[in-house]
């Protein structure tokens, strides 16, 4: 702390204690203000199963299981029914991304310049994406954590070889690539700090890293089965501009959307560049390499799998040694950064508080659904639904089509389905007992045109770009 004092002015001291609270305050009034989207309910979802069902349910979808799994300890204690202590998984999220502060402070310790800890955790949290997925029931902000704390492990094994250490830093390592496979990249260049690592040191990290790659390996078989499908949604063409974006997403924290995100994502890109030159021999070259290496490493897989750089998400396992590299900057630089982060923060949390689409649609039929009533959606919109309804007293009133969407609900690819299939399953629903009266169809899908077809002089109750709500009358 002493050193902290003497190496910056009270003013930037202040400034920076006070960026800290602005993202601790940011990242409450997100979790609490933000509505649900549909990812996070499918974690809620898949939660709320055994433990056995949880893995054999992800054989049909995409991830690692380790969030899953820690959700599911939170929510098992209250029952099936979604509820109030559904925040808990954000919570997760939340005290994940807050155990980031005190993380970076001990990197910076372990680097030799404790005094750069204060900087890093202020622009970690003052990042808009770090800010918006810590109020997120998602796996980014856990394996974000995971895979800072295994490089601080792996600096602390360079400096004295000791088993408890070694330990930690492979359980560090699996459970950030059991918690999101983005963290492969940062967790696999941590062996570039072997190379020039004392010997004991050196057989230390290669022992650990081993050790970690045997346990994440355990998962392989279910990784490489997983259908390829499950992930046709990151090929949308509303994704171009990804990579495009990734350097402001990575350099600045910069949410996606806005018309300066080219200037951003170019200015980004230079800026990443001075910073991993100028660290590159000093005290903060373990961070420039892991960095450089787990970029190389990215840019190598998206050769292979173009789908790899997501708007925002790519870059949150690596916003931690992003931060580290600014902090290290001349002071001006994280100054500058900080102050950009800090405007973009401002104009990103009134955009937080605006309701979904899901939840307006769930607004419109709640009514109706706690009269009785049964609510067919067709593709994505189901599983929202029927998590929202049930929520608002009306549970089991959504009908999920086609069957395909009950089957696997993390992802849904119509592509694959005949049309056949559809107008059988259509007739089965539509000529059943209790036939659903309300009808969510989205614009442009097969299936949505499957039910439409068969429903006559139905009233339309919505309009939009998205999709048509339509009413029949009770058979």
């Amino acid at each position: 702390m002493k050193a902290i004092v003497r190496a910056h002015p009270p003013l930037a001291r202040s400034l920076a204690w006070a960026a800290m609270a602005v993202g601790v305050v940011a990242r409450v009034f997100s979790l609490v203000i933000r509505p649900l989207w549909a990812d996070e309910i499918f974690t809620l979802t898949l939660a709320r199963k055994s433990a056995s069902e949880i893995l054999a349910a992800l054989r049909v979808d995409s991830g690692p299981p380790l969030h899953y799994l820690f959700a599911h300890v939170l929510l098992v204690p209250f029952g099936p029914a979604p509820g109030l202590p559904d925040v808990l998984v954000r919570l997760l999220s939340l005290v994940a991304s807050l155990l980031h502060l005190p993380l970076l402070f001990a990197v910076a310790r372990r680097l030799g310049r404790p005094e750069m800890g204060l900087p890093a955790a202020a622009l970690y949290s003052v990042f808009p994406l770090a800010v918006a997925y810590a109020a997120e029931g998602r796996a980014y902000a856990l394996a974000s954590l995971l895979a800072l704390l295994a490089f601080e492990r792996a600096l602390a094994l360079r400096e004295r070889p000791r088993l408890s250490t070694a330990l930690g830093l492979t359980l560090a390592a699996a459970g950030a690539v059991l918690t999101h496979y983005l963290a492969v990249f940062p967790v696999a260049a941590l062996a570039i700090l072997a190379l020039d690592a004392r010997p004991a040191a050196r057989h230390a990290l290669v022992l650990s890293g081993l050790a970690a790659a045997v346990l994440a390996a355990t998962w392989v078989p279910i990784a490489l089965a997983q259908p390829h499908a499950s992930m046709a949604w990151s090929r949308e063409a509303g994704f171009a501009s990804a990579l495009r974006d990734f350097p402001a997403n990575l350099v600045f924290g910069a949410p996606a959307g806005g018309p300066a995100m080219a200037a951003l994502g170019a200015a980004g890109a230079l800026l990443l560049a001075a910073l991993l030159t100028r660290a590159w021999r000093g005290p903060f070259s373990p961070v420039a390499r892991v960095l450089a290496v787990s970029l190389g490493l990215l840019a190598l897989a998206v050769l292979g799998a173009s789908t790899l750089v997501l708007p925002e998400r790519t870059a949150l396992v690596f916003l931690p040694f992003a931060a580290l590299l600014l902090a290290a900057a001349p002071p001006f630089v994280p100054a500058a950064a900080g102050t950009l982060a800090t405007a973009l923060l401002a104009l990103w949390l009134p955009r937080a508080a605006e309701p979904s689409p899901g939840e307006l649609l769930a607004r419109l039929l709640e009514a109706p659904a706690r009269a009785g009533r049964r609510v067919l959606a067709a593709g994505y919109w189901g599983p929202e639904l029927d998590y929202r309804l049930a929520r608002a007293g009306a549970p089991g009133r959504v009908v999920l089509f086609p069957s395909a969407v009950a089957a696997h609900p993390g992802w849904y690819r119509e592509e694959e389905l005949q049309n056949a299939t559809l107008a059988a399953e259509a007739d089965a629903i539509l000529s059943a007992p209790r036939a659903p009266t309300l009808f969510v169809l989205p614009r442009g899908s097969q299936a949505s045109a499957a039910i439409a077809s068969r429903l006559g002089h139905a009233r339309r109750l919505l309009s939009s770009p998205l999709l048509d709500v339509l009413e029949t009358r009770g058979r």
